[in-house]
């Protein structure tokens, strides 16, 4: 019976080795294969605990940016809530056990940068302002020259700053009996902070960004660490000292270094100015 309507619909046996219809139609694969990068760490992975998936390890590894990152980049909602920088890196870090917020600023700002170079360039072309005669003029900050800062035993035997065996400093303040210790803060920290700062602007506080920062940092003073001893230190704490900690603190984060020599166009002024990591950071034009 099958062999009689064949033959009337003019249809012969395909063998089986014939493509099908179906087969025939099918559509080619058109995806990239995404690259993937192995960026560098400025803390090395030393800083990190011992069940960190960057503990002792020097690198990490990212994808390239592509289109649906720029997505993250652009979205008006993550925008607003200041979280667009973060979205993208957990889109790109490879090992999905690394989660951003647990990130050392340093090492968090080097895959920012690395993710930007390997998405538009090394070349970044922004407007600043000159801090001496506010005259606004493109600048370009070059990322392939930025250098990892890294801290060394001769700062520390300098400032007279023991390493912890929990990865935080002691730091002697000068011509005082007081030992602070201070830990390096992570992208949690950093989220902590700006929404302390925002709370306080929505509800029209007075701001204390050197307040908040400090108490973020200092975990401990001559080895007491209950919170309303601390506040108590940091709120009488001289400014010359508090000064003294920032600017040690600074030292001891491992990160690449942000700043670059600039020479007014107008005034010829000549200053240091950092790159801005901010979401406008991936669209300067």
């Amino acid at each position: 019976m099958a062999s009689r309507n064949e033959g009337r619909l003019g249809a012969t046996a395909q063998p089986d080795d014939t493509p099908s219809h179906a087969e025939l139609q099918a559509p080619q694969t058109l995806n990239f294969i995404t690259p993937t990068e192995f960026v560098e760490l400025p803390s090395g992975g030393e800083y990190y605990p011992p069940n960190h998936p960057l503990h002792n390890q020097g690198v990490i590894e990212i994808k390239h940016m592509t289109t649906k990152e720029e997505d993250i980049l652009t979205s008006q909602a993550l925008l607003k809530k200041g979280l667009a920088l973060d979205r993208m890196l957990e889109s790109i870090i490879v090992d999905k056990r690394i989660r951003v917020d647990d990130l050392l600023l340093g090492d968090k700002n080097a895959l920012i940068i690395s993710a930007r170079a390997h998405g538009y360039g090394t070349l970044y072309e922004t407007a600043v302002a000159c801090p001496a005669c506010g005259e606004q003029q493109q600048y370009d900050f070059d990322l392939s020259t930025l250098n990892a800062h890294v801290v060394t035993e001769e700062l520390l035997e300098e400032r007279g700053i023991k390493l912890t065996d929990n990865n935080t400093f002691l730091i002697p303040l000068p011509k005082t009996d007081f030992v602070i210790e201070t830990r390096l803060l992570t992208g949690h920290d950093e989220k902590k902070i700006n929404q302390t700062i925002e709370h306080k602007r929505k509800r029209n506080f007075p701001e204390s960004p050197v307040t908040d920062f400090l108490r973020s940092l200092i975990i401990s003073v001559n080895g007491i660490t209950e919170a309303n001893s601390l506040n108590g230190f940091i709120n009488s704490l001289p400014a010359m000292h508090a000064r003294y900690i920032r600017k040690t603190y600074d030292k001891l984060v491992p990160s690449l270094d942000l700043n670059h020599d600039f020479k007014c166009a107008y005034c010829a002024h000549v200053d240091m100015l950092e790159v801005p990591l901010t979401a406008d950071f991936f669209w300067s034009n």
